[in-house]
């Protein structure tokens, strides 16, 4: 008995500290759905913890067309308390992808892991929740820049281009 009072003393601990409170301004956890390199891709979600309020911190996993794709990553928030902050991104994970629409073009598929910068912005909607969207520019590595040029000088292959940035944008409740 003593195990399981000790429990819920501590999540109540935690529920405190991750959770804003009733005289915050800003939440300190936010879970969100959207498209885009923090989401994992074409489609998938986001949490995002905020230690502190210029700094969060935050995990996104997706669908990227091929796999499953995830990162994690940071965020600097240059105007946290107003109702439009812009935000530098730093993160590690799924970053491109190359994906084939025939039998032929399977051996060049593969997804691309590395760092990608960037900078969004957080729209405020009502006190809690916000719209996030942003430019990225992913670094990839040489392997993946390798397989997508043999694939674009596969003769048998119409190739699209790869694009040097990407967007992410997503709706995200606060709590």
């Amino acid at each position: 008995m003593k195990k399981i009072l000790l429990c819920i003393m501590l999540l109540g601990l935690a529920g405190n500290s991750v959770f804003a409170q009733d005289g915050q301004k800003n939440p300190k956890l936010y879970l969100g759905m959207g498209t885009g390199f923090d989401y994992g891709g074409i489609v998938g979600g986001k949490v995002e913890y905020l230690p502190v309020k210029q700094i969060g911190v935050f995990a996104g996993a997706g669908y990227n067309l091929l796999s499953l794709g995830w990162n994690v990553g940071g965020t600097f928030k240059i105007s946290p308390d107003k109702r439009f902050s812009p935000n530098l991104m730093v993160m590690y994970g799924y970053n491109g992808v190359l994906v084939g629409t025939d039998y032929i073009s399977d051996e060049y598929e593969m997804t691309s892991y590395g760092i990608t910068v960037g900078a969004n912005f957080d729209l405020r909607i009502g006190r809690k929740h916000k719209i996030s969207a942003g430019l990225l520019v992913p670094i990839r590595s040489s392997e993946f820049r390798d397989n997508y040029d043999a694939a674009e000088n596969d003769s048998r292959l119409e190739i699209t281009p790869l694009l040097p940035i990407g967007i992410t944008i997503g709706y995200n409740f606060g709590f």
